[in-house]
């Protein structure tokens, strides 16, 4: 007849508080070593111990008669739940020495001992209790009344206690080590594939599964290509499933998991079965839905399920991280308007092939479109935006992968990639089609250059700004220049640099001071204006307009010179009128970056009034260029400097291919011929022909022609045949300082021409 103990403090303490009640389940049975040389006792244990049972699981008795004899037995058995041992063996501490054996030399933490004696106080019982962790200490005589099986129940469960406490830490162990792996994994596929493997170590089955990707949450925008789908795919796969990767979950084979799967998905919740295990991620953790699918070739005990349940919770913040570390990449490394890499990614891609192998047969080419700031002042920021993402397809047409394509800024892309693939002329030509926006027909150039990886020195940013001053370069050529990176520019720019530093001291050191040039009527050969024309001289040489004037523009020097050539201007308007000359206009140039300081007009007409100055005898001239690159800002600067007294004149005119429908509403008293069309009157019937129709366009215009460069009799006489109103240039007088000018202006009737 079997006997079963329970009762008070047979609860289950483990991985599963929604059952504190539940027992284990049965199992292998309790093995019991008993050790002791006496014989009699050994069969009476082995009597009391027949068909005993303890929690659900049957008690499996191991003898041995000595010390040698319990070695052996340890060797070969190491599942113990219990030991007795009988303290006096074949030595007086026979016992002790297998206690220790069993604690220090085989580190059996969890098996329980007892011990019995038939000698009392042969041992000291608080002191073995204490060095040897011994479970309970008997004698041989107390059984009778307190009964081995009651003794035994009180090992078994504190060894199985142990062995839960053990389990737990050795779980929580793995479940540290497999999270550790999977930190490093670079991409939510290769996070799934190594959960896969991971959960297959924990539970040592083989890896068997599929985890598939469903709907992101919206607070999380999308987890690369796998959110957001209309259907899951599956993003991760071992074992027999492997081929499935990568396909919508309608695709793979085998309907019963598809189905255990969508059920998964439509109820938001995890699915437990014999043979499978079917675990549910929530967008809430994972930032977007996750099922992971695991086959078991077995059920699975209650603390394999928990130990499997705790090792997914810390996955699903995983599979949040990758998906948080990915937006920010995004974030970092992608232009958000065009979803191309940013400035960033392409530092990070030169570095990447510079110290590759690849490197050294690299390439970067810089693309810069012409005029971009005026086609946003002119259509507006949405029109730009439209032409970027137009641009975009042609480039990335004409520089498909492995090149590298980026936006570095407003207009200014990256080509990065193999030599003989990337060059600026590919690039120029991707972009010489029409471009359609809307209702609207666009064509634009670019200024491109190119520079070899390995060129300079420095990181990827130094590359960059390299290549910048190739770029500059080639813009300050014109529109539409391709020009190769040479390291003479650096030098340039150098040089660049020291001139805009002498430049901003130039002001208070009095190097600065204006020319001005006589402007003649054609037909009575009076004065009829003059240009203030500005001049620099440092230690004793003069400096190029054409060297120091384009580093004022590039920097914030040009509004304090600005204002300076105002100023001058005023004192010479006033010491003209004292010394008796009544000069109709003097005309001053304002750059095109003068005009982006709110409140220019106001500022010059404030200027005038403190010189006691008339707004009519200040004009201003503005280049045809300058005026297209900000259309509606410059117009209205110029409309509002108009409807206060002044007089505007649009230099260059003719250099700028603008469009006859904003020249028509543009405000102007004067246009000025470019000296390039008057040079060649004499002997180019292009020159000619293009002279007559900007007279006839100013004729219609209502605007006065002056014309520039005008250096012979016969260039005035043709002018004057065709209708042109005046003229400036050396055949009339050369900039002279005011002095000079006065006493020119005295006598200006006699003037060659006239």
């Amino acid at each position: 007849m079997s006997s079963q103990l329970s009762g008070a403090g047979d609860e289950y303490v483990g991985f599963l508080p929604e059952e504190p009640n539940a027992g284990v389940s049965a199992g292998p049975a309790w093995r019991v070593l008993a050790v002791d040389d006496d014989e009699l006792f050994q069969r009476a244990t082995a009597l009391a111990l027949r068909d005993f049972t303890i929690f659900d699981r049957p008690v499996e008795l191991l003898q041995a008669g000595s010390l040698a004899e319990a070695a052996r037995v340890l060797a070969r058995e190491r599942d113990i739940a219990v030991i007795l041992a009988d303290v006096v063996m074949e030595t007086d501490d026979a016992g002790l020495r297998l206690v220790k054996g069993v604690r220090e030399m085989l580190g059996f933490a969890e098996t329980r001992i007892v011990l019995l004696t038939g000698q009392p106080g042969f041992a000291p019982i608080e002191n073995v209790m204490v060095d040897y962790d011994i479970s309970d200490y008997c004698l041989k005589s107390d059984l009778a009344h307190r009964g081995i099986k009651n003794v035994l129940v009180a090992a078994v469960r504190g060894y199985r206690d142990l062995c839960t406490l053990s389990a737990a830490r050795r779980g929580l162990q793995l479940i540290l080590e497999s999270s550790n792996r999977l930190s490093c994994a670079r991409g939510i596929g290769e996070l799934a594939h190594g959960m896969l493997v991971e959960i297959a170590g924990l539970l040592r089955i083989s890896p068997e599964g599929i985890v598939c990707a469903g709907a992101a949450d919206e607070r999380s925008n999308r987890t690369g290509a796998l959110a957001g789908e209309r259907e899951p795919i599956v993003i991760g796969a071992a074992g027999s499933q492997a081929d499935w990767i990568d396909r919508p979950l309608s695709h793979i084979g085998e309907a019963s998991i598809r189905d255990l799967i969508m059920q998964a998905f439509r109820a938001h919740a995890s699915i437990e079965r014999s043979d499978a295990q079917v675990i549910y991620f929530p967008a809430q953790q994972a930032l977007a839905e996750y099922v992971v699918y695991v086959q078991t070739p077995r059920s699975l005990a209650r603390d394999e399920i928990e130990l499997l349940r705790v090792f997914m919770a810390n996955v699903s913040k995983g599979f949040g991280n990758l998906a948080l570390i990915g937006r920010l990449d995004r974030l970092a490394f992608e232009d958000e308007l065009l979803g191309i890499p940013n400035r960033s990614a392409a530092i990070r891609e030169i570095e990447r092939l510079r110290i590759s192998a690849l490197g050294r047969g690299a390439r970067l080419v810089l693309i810069d479109l012409d005029n971009f700031g005026g086609l946003n002042d002119a259509f507006g920021v949405s029109v730009g935006n439209e032409l970027l993402k137009a641009v975009r397809g042609p480039l990335q047409q004409a520089f498909p992968p492995p090149v590298f394509l980026a936006r570095l800024s407003a207009d200014l892309f990256a080509v990065v990639g193999d030599a003989e693939a990337v060059t600026m002329e590919r690039a120029l030509e991707a972009l010489s089609q029409p471009f359609r926006l809307g209702g609207t027909t666009l064509r634009v150039s670019a200024c491109a250059t190119q520079i070899d990886l390995d060129a300079t020195d420095g990181d990827g940013a130094e590359l960059l700004r390299a290549a910048r001053s190739g770029l500059r370069a080639a813009k300050r050529r014109g529109t539409g220049v391709a020009l190769a990176y040479d390291p003479a520019f650096e030098q340039m720019a150098a040089k660049r640099f020291e001139r805009a530093s002498e430049l901003a001291g130039a002001i208070a050191a009095g190097e600065l001071r204006l020319v001005f040039q006589p402007q003649v009527a054609l037909a009575t050969g009076r004065l009829a204006g003059a240009e203030a024309l500005l001049r620099w001289s440092r230690c004793g040489r003069e400096i190029s307009p054409a060297e120091f004037i384009p580093i004022a523009e590039e920097s914030s020097l040009i509004h304090a010179i600005g204002e300076f050539v105002v100023r001058e201007a005023c004192r010479g308007l006033c010491a003209l009128a004292e010394a008796g000359v009544d000069l109709p206009v003097l005309g001053v140039n304002i750059s095109a970056r003068q005009f982006e300081i709110p409140g220019l007009v106001d500022d010059i007409q404030a200027i005038c009034r403190e010189h006691g100055v008339a707004p009519g005898s200040l004009g201003i001239e503005v280049t045809e260029t300058a005026v297209m690159g900000s259309f509606d800002r410059v117009a209205s600067a110029l409309q509002q400097y108009r409807d206060g007294g002044g007089k505007v004149a649009i230099d260059d005119f003719g250099t700028g291919m603008s469009s006859l429908e904003y020249l028509l509403r543009l405000p102007m008293d004067h246009l000025k011929i470019d000296r390039a069309f008057v040079s060649g009157l004499e002997s180019d019937e292009r020159s000619r022909q293009i002279a007559r129709l900007i007279i006839e366009f100013g004729r219609r215009l209502g605007a006065s022609l002056i014309a520039e460069g005008v250096e012979t009799q016969a260039q005035a006489e043709w002018l004057r045949g065709q209708g042109c109103h005046i003229a400036q240039g050396w055949h009339f007088g050369r900039p002279m300082g005011l002095d000079a000018f006065i006493a020119y202006a005295r006598t200006a009737g006699r003037s060659p021409g006239t």
